[in-house]
């Protein structure tokens, strides 16, 4: 090519339309071209050229070929279907949203996304409502129906293993804890009173109870230790307020999420381990020293965030969240919490994650059922007075279990 590519981009309702100028195009490149589509951006490639083209919209990552190409002027357009929650202006031209612990912040916030850190940018754009629709979108196509029902059926079989596990309900701050917290009040000890008067503010626990629940399934997989590769991305990744920002207006709209994303993002995905994660916060909320407790859970996040991208998230919520245990010692909307959080625990845990997964996990559990049939079957066919038999039968009560966990082995995942 004799000139570099240029490249014009405009919207409409449905679409943003790129409209590439490739000087010297003809058929034989045809093959060579492509387009790729993210979030806020569409990279073009036609080797040796690569363009990156940034949105002001976001658009629906999904695989986009041309809708005209022009071989005598050189012009290649597409049209790129805009997400379906977009806001019709994303500039932010009025009053932008609040974001963060108790709507504390409002300015522009860009978060640059990777494999270890996926967190909504620019959460000043979105309402709360299109934050949580995000978040459902995102989790429709996110959630793996094998991996749920292999993971359930495997905690019937032995429980991950984690059943041992346990986490005090009362915790002491030691002296290091206790000087970071100092620390982190510090920062804003002129602020003192905007704290405070979040006391009142009942959605603020909420977020709170929602980044707790977090960091106890982590606790929980990671046998109550931090797991560096891996504990930030849980935490962040389970927490709806940490990941999209999202603001709740009950205890059953926190529990709910958090149950949906736990058997979604972390390696081991179970429902009984977001119950247990649950009635741990219950009990810890009946303890004299919730408030200490929950700190102890709030400074295992910021210890988990401050060494890589999540470090932000340090920022708008979790120093925040010391901050107001610290200053306002809100005992009782803690224990209310936890009485809240028990009441609705059955109900909650009952239902439906919303993705038809029973059906699957009913269908791998009458496969195993159907193998400890036929062997029972085969059982039932020997004579009881034949001890050679007998000692047939002995041995074959042994394998259905051998057989469950070769079944489970030969199921594929994909991750």
């Amino acid at each position: 090519m004799s000139e570099d590519i240029s490249y014009t981009i405009e919207y409409s309702n449905e679409f943003a339309i790129l409209v590439i100028k490739v000087p010297d195009l003809d058929l034989e490149q045809e093959a060579s071209f492509a387009l790729e589509v993210l979030e806020k951006e569409l990279v073009f490639t036609l080797p040796p050229h690569h363009v990156r083209v940034s949105s002001e919209k976001t658009l629906q990552i999904i695989d986009v070929f041309p809708k005209q190409i022009d071989y005598e002027k050189g012009i290649i357009v597409y049209n790129i279907p805009l997400s379906k929650t977009n806001v019709k202006d994303e500039q932010v031209t009025g009053t932008p949203y609040a974001y963060g612990f108790g709507g504390l912040y409002s300015g522009v916030l860009n978060i640059v996304n990777n494999q270890d850190f996926k967190t909504l940018s620019n959460p000043e754009r979105y309402s709360p409502e299109q934050r949580k629709t995000l978040r459902l979108e995102e989790e429709a196509k996110d959630f793996n129906l094998e991996h749920y029902g292999m993971d359930h059926v495997q905690y019937l079989i032995d429980g991950f293993g984690l059943h041992s596990v346990e986490l005090p309900a009362n915790v002491c701050l030691n002296n290091d804890q206790q000087s970071r917290i100092r620390m982190i009040v510090d920062e804003k000890k002129r602020e003192v009173e905007k704290y405070r008067t979040l006391s009142k503010n009942v959605s603020v626990c909420f977020n709170l109870v929602d980044i707790v629940l977090a960091v106890l399934y982590d606790k929980i997989v990671n046998s109550n230790e931090l797991n560096e590769a891996i504990s930030h991305v849980n935490i962040h990744r389970i927490s709806s307020s940490l990941s999209y920002f999202e603001e709740f207006s009950s205890y059953e709209d926190v529990l709910i999420a958090f149950y949906r994303r736990s058997c979604m993002y972390p390696l081991y995905r179970s429902k009984d381990l977001a119950r247990k994660s649950v009635k741990l916060f219950i009990d810890a909320m009946n303890g004299e020293n919730a408030v200490e407790w929950v700190l102890e859970k709030l400074l295992f996040s910021y210890e988990a965030f401050k060494n890589n991208d999540c470090v932000v998230l340090n920022h708008y919520y979790i120093k925040d969240c010391i901050r107001f245990l610290q200053l306002c010692k809100p005992i009782e909307m803690l224990q209310e919490a936890g009485r809240y959080c028990a009441k609705i625990l059955l109900s909650v845990h009952s239902k439906s994650l919303g993705f038809g997964e029973e059906a699957v996990v009913q269908k791998m559990v009458n496969d195993i059922i159907g193998v400890e049939d036929e062997s029972t079957d085969s059982d039932d066919t020997c004579d009881s007075t034949d001890e050679t038999s007998e000692s047939e039968s002995e041995s074959s009560d042994s394998l259905p279990d051998e057989n469950v966990l070769e079944k489970l082995m030969n199921l594929k995942i994909q991750l």
